[in-house]
């Protein structure tokens, strides 16, 4: 099941950015992406709704206490993804915005893996994972000059 979940949310990514892309042509990038972000929010809030019972089940006080200060900013990140791939795909196209941002992705997943960052469980960088980004890398760039 969770392959499956996975493979339907890289789905709804390239979608995401074709359609935002889309949107961005015919309205300011910005608002765009905030719209993007607006409606992503509305459903995440009514999925979190029903998962906690309306937040009942959540211990917002151990929560604050325990959680790292960097956890709370999650959604940055995710922020700045949405803006800039609203922004390029008009003009790069969704294959090559996402094969960069995939490849991006990786580097950087490699990188928190081998050094365990943000309480990721440790994953050195061994040969064969290397040789794996390598090969991604060469995908994209195959993709992107093709």
């Amino acid at each position: 099941m969770d392959l499956l979940l996975l493979m339907i949310g890289g789905t709804c990514t390239a979608l995401q950015g074709a359609v935002n892309g889309s949107m961005s042509i015919h309205i300011n990038g910005g608002f765009s992406a905030w719209l993007s972000f607006a409606l992503g929010s509305f459903l995440l809030f009514i999925f979190f709704i029903i998962d906690t019972r309306g937040g009942k089940s959540v211990d917002w006080r151990n929560a604050m206490k325990t959680a790292p200060w960097w956890s709370w900013l999650g959604g940055l990140p995710g922020a700045a993804f949405v803006l800039f791939i609203t922004l390029f795909i008009p003009y790069r196209g969704a294959a090559v915005v996402s094969g960069i941002t995939i490849c991006a992705q990786m580097l950087t997943s490699l990188f928190v893996d081998s050094f365990a960052f943000f309480g990721c469980n440790r994953r050195p960088a061994t040969i064969p994972r290397l040789g794996g980004m390598a090969l991604l890398i060469a995908g994209v760039l195959m993709v992107a000059l093709g």
